[in-house]
């Protein structure tokens, strides 16, 4: 019966220490969260169209429109030029957007801009100057081709773009404003 009685503990000992084992080579903690995000920045455009009609070699201008914004949170926008095909057609093209207070000149050279922008209803003036090449080249009609866009900029563009109006975490109440 002794013999029956080690057997019986040597097999509880080897069974505590497979139990001890498996521990060491298990979990030894868990995480668990919720990453809880501000939303990106909503808001939406009404465009204008810009028609600088019939254009002839070396001819200048200035055109002028207005677009809407409404912007439901704050947040970094870039405006960009969609200057494609026009420095074949145009010698100066400058685009000058005033968004509330906040005035961006973009050309054939520096085409985006990064604005803060806080919620509210602006009316966006935009005037375009331009001169004609004295030999243009492309195509000889273009209809409603995209040519000022604005998007909100993500956390990783933010931090990396560097022509901000205010700092990364607040706007300068100088380049701010709304129209409501």
């Amino acid at each position: 019966m002794k013999s029956w009685l080690l057997i019986a503990l040597a097999f509880l000992a080897g069974l505590s220490g497979m139990v001890v084992a498996a521990n060491m080579n298990g979990v030894l903690a868990y995480l668990s969260y919720h990453l809880i995000l501000p939303p990106p920045p909503m808001y939406s455009t009404v465009s204008a169209y810009i028609n600088l009609g019939n254009l002839t070699p070396g001819m200048s201008g200035t055109a002028k429109a207005t677009a809407y914004l409404y912007v439901n949170s704050s947040g970094y926008f870039k405006v960009k030029l969609h200057h494609e095909g026009l420095d074949d057609v145009f010698s100066n093209f400058t685009v000058v957007i005033t968004i509330g207070n906040q005035t961006v000149t973009l050309n054939l050279h520096r085409d985006e801009y990064t604005v803060y922008l806080t919620p509210g209803n602006y009316t966006v003036s935009i005037t375009v100057y331009y001169t004609v090449k004295p030999n243009p080249e492309g195509p000889p009609n273009v209809v409603n081709k995209p040519l000022i866009t604005i998007k909100p900029v993500g956390e990783h563009e933010e931090e990396h773009e560097g022509n901000y109006t205010a700092s990364n975490n607040q706007g300068n109440d100088d380049n701010q404003g709304s129209e409501d």
